[in-house]
């Protein structure tokens, strides 16, 4: 049996997904009593702050007495650093526990870590070597590892190297070896060598301050996925989420071919169309579903109630239908997703990274299915699960009907796209459509640049990018042209947790007949 210790994060859900750090100590902890493993390491992860930072799930398992992790001599000491065709009996079972937790516990497979101290260091060499695409990253401290064995992992690799220049234990120059074998292949790895430090270097690395960010902000596949194209091919299924009285309503599922990862990042796409048309297969809609899936996301594009079909949307309207048109619309985005929150393991999607975006009446409904509480829509209305959250919301033209519907806790990661001369949908605040005060359809709006000022106002993050004289066609031209801003939010403000309050403009011919007043973009920030 393999002894082993395990701190689960503050309110373990196991509706969530953590990430694991699975630890292995040094020789000098061996043993059966499930407690000498603890020796080192188990503070870094116990400290008040680090647990509300970093919830994550740590493992400590312990070595048998009279084994070692990896080959080594009685004495401890084997620099050849063999590499056998099945792993020494205690790692093996280290091997096992990782997978029996990985099936019955709320592991973020895409966020499972090593960190290993002298022998555990070159079992972390070892571990990545043998499974080369199921660490994130990886922290060996006074270890060190076979370079032959270096391009077997290295490519995909995400290491922070830590040394003792005076170690009499573990020579340095098999960390040093690393570090250069890994560099050459182009491996994401720092190596930090202590000039006073002896074998016990654990303890200055574990002070380095910029450890547990680092190491927690790697993610499997995290070169390159989500910024430029990993696959070329997608996979597209399309499955009912909801029956309206005999209307189907659909969600098409746009995924990377071949792709191992489970945990993907994913975003929920709500079409435009004035609540009376348009379409979630359009080819414009399509292209960038599969562009985003061939990066690694999951795209569902969903289909909803067009109640207004057949009829206006203007200023003939009455304003309580428009009303009631947003909450039908915002009832059919909770239903999907809830499909989706149902089925994250049968689709592949980290429901922790799940992006709501939409364009113009999609727009404006997941504006409002962000913002909008259970009070704010009818009796009976579809839920949402308490503590679950969008990470991330795209609106394409849309707006809001009250600002103030915008807290600090309901705000989440945000982009707008924008003309400044939208004559449907205003950019600032007005009637929707313009509407005069005296119509049916009077509405007051609140477009991104109001929006974006009530983010500012209670200190929470925006990306706003505005066309100057722009119209209603920047409902879908992102879509095709500024596909860079949205990977950028998307990696940069959703996945990275970046803190940002930006402002973009972009200049084009034309002249507001309805719209904000263009001075607005001679440079004043909102």
């Amino acid at each position: 049996l393999l002894p082993y210790r395990i701190l689960f994060p503050e309110g373990y859900e196991r509706g969530k997904r953590y990430p694991l750090v699975l630890f292995l100590h040094a020789a000098g902890e061996r043993g059966r009593d499930n407690e000498a493993q603890l020796a080192h390491g188990a503070r870094l992860f116990l400290g008040k702050k680090t647990r509300k930072d970093y919830p994550a799930i740590v493992v400590f398992p312990q070595c048998a007495p009279d084994e070692y992790w990896t080959p080594l001599s009685p004495e401890g000491k084997n620099w050849n650093f063999p590499f056998n065709a099945t792993p020494q009996p205690s790692l093996q079972r280290v091997i096992e526990l990782l997978a029996e937790l990985e099936k019955k516990e709320a592991i973020d497979k895409q966020r499972i870590y090593l960190m290993g101290l002298s022998m555990g260091g070159f079992a972390a060499f070892e571990l990545l070597a043998r499974f080369p695409k199921r660490f994130a990253a990886a922290v060996s401290v006074a270890g060190g590892g076979n370079p032959l064995l270096a391009p077997l992992y290295g490519s995909n690799a995400n290491l922070w190297i830590f040394h003792g220049a005076r170690d009499n234990v573990v020579p340095p120059a098999y960390s040093r070896q690393m570090n250069e074998a890994l560099a050459q292949l182009g491996a994401n790895v720092r190596y930090t060598e202590y000039p006073e430090e002896k074998h016990e270097s654990w303890n200055a690395a574990f002070a380095e301050e910029g450890l547990l960010p680092w190491l927690f902000a790697n993610r499997l596949f995290s070169k390159g996925r989500y910024k430029r194209a990993l696959f070329s091919k997608v996979q597209k299924d399309t499955y009912p989420y909801s029956d309206k009285n005999g209307v189907v309503l659909e969600l098409d599922v746009y995924r990377p071919q071949g792709d191992a990862a489970r945990n993907r990042a994913a975003l929920l796409y709500v079409h435009g169309g004035g609540f009376s048309g348009g379409r979630r297969d359009e080819p414009v809609h399509v292209q960038f579903a599969e562009k985003l899936a061939r990066m690694g996301f999951v795209v569902a594009s969903m289909s909803y109630r067009l109640t207004m079909k057949g009829q206006s949307f203007s200023c003939d309207q009455p304003a309580a239908n428009k009303i009631k048109t947003f909450q039908a619309a915002v009832q059919d985005i909770r239903e999907a997703t809830n499909y989706l929150l149902d089925n994250r393991e049968k689709l592949g999607i980290d429901t922790d990274k799940l992006v709501l975006a939409g364009s113009s009446a999609g727009a404006e409904a997941a504006v409002h299915a962000v913002f909008w509480q259970d009070k704010d829509l009818p009796p009976g209305s579809p839920k949402l699960p308490g503590r679950f959250r969008y990470a991330g919301l795209i609106s394409l033209a849309g707006a809001i009907v009250d600002t103030s519907l915008i807290t600090a806790k309901l705000a989440v990661p945000a982009l707008f796209f924008h003309g400044t001369c939208d004559p449907l949908v205003p950019y600032a605040s007005a009637p929707h459509h313009f509407c005069q005060p005296g119509d049916p359809g009077f509405l007051p709006l609140h477009g991104p640049y109001s929006i974006a000022q009530r983010l500012r106002n209670i200190g929470r993050p925006f990306f706003l990018a505005t066309s100057c004289n722009g119209q209603h066609e920047w409902n879908s031209l992102p879509l095709t042209d500024y596909t860079d801003d949205i990977l950028s939010f998307l990696n940069e403000d959703v996945l990275g947790g970046k803190f940002r309050q930006l402002h973009l403009r972009y200049t084009q011919e034309g002249k507001c007949e309805k719209g904000f007043d263009t001075v607005e973009c001679t440079g004043v920030r909102p």
